[in-house]
Formats: C-alpha cells, structure tokens, sequence
C-alpha cells in the first residue's frame, strides 16, 4: 500500500514564496511588452459612396440598434454618400447594394458576433443623398437620434423609427409630389418641419407630452395645413409616440 504524506507548513510556504516570484517576473516581463507596443485605435471609421448611373430610383433600408443618424441633402453626382463612425473598430459595419430593375436597394451589413450582440455599440452615420433620383428612406434606431435635413431631394417615402430618442425632420424644401410619411417613436421628442406651400395631413397617436402647432388647425382626430396654390404637394403623416413632445411647423 502507497502511504501519502501531506507536505509540511514549511514546504508549502516554499511553494507558495516561488510561485509568487514567478508571478510577478511573468507580470513584469508582459507589462514591458505591452508598455513598448503602441495601443491599436479602438474606434472604427469607414466611407461609402454609391453612383447614379443607370438609376432610376432608389431604396435605402438602415436600421441600427444604438447611435445617430444624420441625413442631409447635397448637389454632387453620387446618389449616396456618407461615413460611420463606431466605438470598436472589430465591428465596423458597412452599407451593400443590389440593382434590380434600375432601381438600387442599400442596406447595412454588420459582422455578425454574439458578443456585440449582447453588449451592443454605439453607431454614429453621417449619409448625404443628391437630388437627382427618386429616394426611399427607412431609417431605425434603437436607442439614439434620427436628425434629417434633406434639402430638395426628391424623398418619394419616408419612414423613421426610434424606440428612445428624438427626431429631427426638416422637409421645408421639398419638392415632390406625394410624400407618404410614417413616424414611430417610443420615448422623445419628435419635430417636422413642412413647407408652407402643401397641403398636409397628419394623424397623430400619442400617450403623454405636449402639443406644438404651427400653421395647422384640426383637432385629436387630425391635424391640416392647407394652401390656396393649385399645384401644391400633398403630405401624408402618421405619428405614434409614446412619451414626449411633438412639434409640427411650416415654413416658407
């Protein structure tokens, strides 16, 4: 039979005295190395550009769990142009596009990774569209802001999206024809501003927060902005907000 012997305090404590010393020489010798190597960048940065050529319209489908989105509107050839800005350069996404019919579809493509998943990060998109083609926008945000200032773009349909965040349109320099307009935001505040010259009607769904009006009449069941040019726009919204306040204003 093997007998066992449990070590002495002695020998453990000698034991424990050498493992302690390699401990810190490892520990020194990592912290030198990552003293002497230079700190990779942590946020991650990307442009895109899409052409006009050949296109007759557009779709444009982003959706993002937190961060902003800002659109704006440019003279330039490009159909679409921008840049992201994310907190971890591992999971820098990137917006990819198909034709089909002359029309060109964009969405966003991310790496997919379940601990970005769980932890999420923070999405930061800065998109100009020309106005030149026909555009369709649906934007969605998560936890962040939508801010659209798009000039004269030629906006066909429009739909923004924030489960908590403000909202921002300027459509004040619209041109179109029809524009049918769908907002949904659980918590924040929501702004548009129209052009004076159309005719606008919104239907408006909302729990808690104040009520701005300028130039509409109507009541809870709708509002209206009216005009007597014959050859006015006409824009259709309907808002649903949870909690906040909504500002509806025309402008000249």
């Amino acid at each position: 039979m093997i007998a066992f012997h449990l070590p002495n305090l002695r020998q453990v404590f000698g034991w424990l005295f050498i493992i302690m010393i390699l401990s810190f020489g490892i520990g020194g010798v990592l912290l030198i190395l990552e003293t002497d190597t230079p700190n990779p960048p942590r946020e991650g940065y990307s442009e895109f550009s899409f052409p006009a050529q050949e296109i007759e319209k557009a779709r444009v489908n982003l959706a993002i769990d937190t961060g902003t989105i800002r659109i704006a509107g440019e003279s330039m050839e490009d159909l679409l142009t921008g840049e992201v800005h994310v907190e971890t350069k591992h999971y820098l996404p990137r917006l990819t596009h198909s034709v089909t019919n002359k029309t060109m579809n964009i969405a966003i493509d991310r790496p997919s990774d379940i601990f970005h998943e769980i932890i999420g990060g923070e999405e930061n998109w800065n998109i100009s569209v020309h106005d030149q083609t026909p555009i369709s926008l649906l934007l969605s945000v998560g936890t962040g802001d939508i801010y659209m200032q798009p000039g004269n773009a030629q906006i066909s349909e429009l739909a923004l999206e924030s489960g908590a965040g403000s909202l921002f349109l300027d459509i004040h320099d619209w041109e179109g024809d029809n524009l049918p307009i769908r907002i949904e935001n659980g918590a924040g505040d929501i702004t548009v501003l129209f052009p004076e010259r159309s005719r606008v009607s919104v239907a408006l769904d909302r729990a808690i927060g104040n009520l701005f009006l300028t130039g509409f009449t109507g009541d809870d069941h709708g509002y209206y902005h009216e005009t007597n040019s014959p050859d006015a726009p006409d824009i259709h919204v309907t808002i649903s907000q949870g909690i906040g306040d909504v500002t509806l204003r025309t402008v000249e």
